[in-house]
């Protein structure tokens, strides 16, 4: 049976497969980015990007905060099979979902460095009204800071999009700039900070794939402490309970006093 395609129903539908957010961004305010970001260069006739967004479970975490476990707890479920498995069956599902309708759908979750074209993510997300760009590099939602990875569904459909949002999150803040034991994230003036990706890429702190992926790294984890009890979504315990490690370039491991919070 058909349903009506607008944007409340697919936002619904979204939620029902699994999405934790999504938001919408219509052609107007994306179609003036560079071809090798933007949704035209993929599917010409697109008039809506549907941006769907899964968290990253805080417990994921939990293993490179201890020092213990990277693999089958952040590796996996915080960023491989997260993207290859939770977040992209979300995306496809969607898809299919809308093409069940009569409305042509490409899911899009693209992983290769060396693709032609690379959608700009995060700020499709920031299009679609679901949060803001944080100085540390990192998107920042209300819902969960940082804890969160995005995929597309692009659509003629033409749906109407949700709101822009203005965030400070990282007002007198700078807890990742502070954090990064290497000193790759510098303060210029400007609105973002400058993140050296050389030293970046040496990272032993919990950064992945060369520094590419940096959620989990010290700068990530910073930037999670930092925004306990501003977000949406919280819990009954601090995530940062003891002494903090960190290897600098040489890997020799120094370990951080933890700092205490006023309750």
């Amino acid at each position: 049976m058909h349903i009506q395609m607008n944007a409340d129903s697919i936002k619904k539908l979204a939620a029902e497969l699994g999405a934790d957010l999504v938001g919408i961004a219509p052609k107007s305010r994306w179609e003036a980015l560079p071809a090798a970001q933007n949704p035209l260069t993929l599917m010409p006739d697109c008039q809506s990007v549907i941006v769907v967004g899964r968290k990253i479970l805080r417990g994921a975490f939990r293993g490179v905060e201890e020092g213990t476990n990277f693999g089958s707890t952040y590796h996996a479920y915080g960023w491989v099979w997260h993207h290859g498995q939770f977040l992209l069956r979300t995306v496809h599902n969607l898809a299919c979902e809308i093409e069940k309708n009569g409305f042509e759908a490409m899911p899009v979750l693209n992983l290769d460095p060396n693709a032609a074209v690379i959608p700009d993510y995060q700020e499709l997300a920031r299009l679609a009204g679901l949060g803001v760009h944080g100085r540390g590099g990192f998107f920042l939602t209300p819902r969960y800071g940082h804890r969160q990875r995005f995929g597309l569904v692009l659509t003629p459909l033409k749906l109407s999009g949700d709101p822009v949002m203005e965030l400070d999150f990282c007002r007198n803040c700078g807890a990742c700039l502070k954090a990064c034991p290497l000193h790759a994230l510098k303060d210029t003036g400007c609105e973002l900070f400058e993140l050296d990706h050389v030293l970046c890429a040496n990272c032993q702190n919990g950064a992945g794939d060369a520094g590419k992926d940096r959620y989990a790294a010290s700068c990530g984890r910073a930037c999670m402490v930092a925004l306990e009890g501003k977000v949406e979504n919280q819990f009954h315990h601090r995530f940062r309970k003891r002494s903090v490690w960190e290897r600098d370039l040489e890997n020799r491991v120094t370990v951080r006093p933890l700092e205490q919070k006023e309750n």
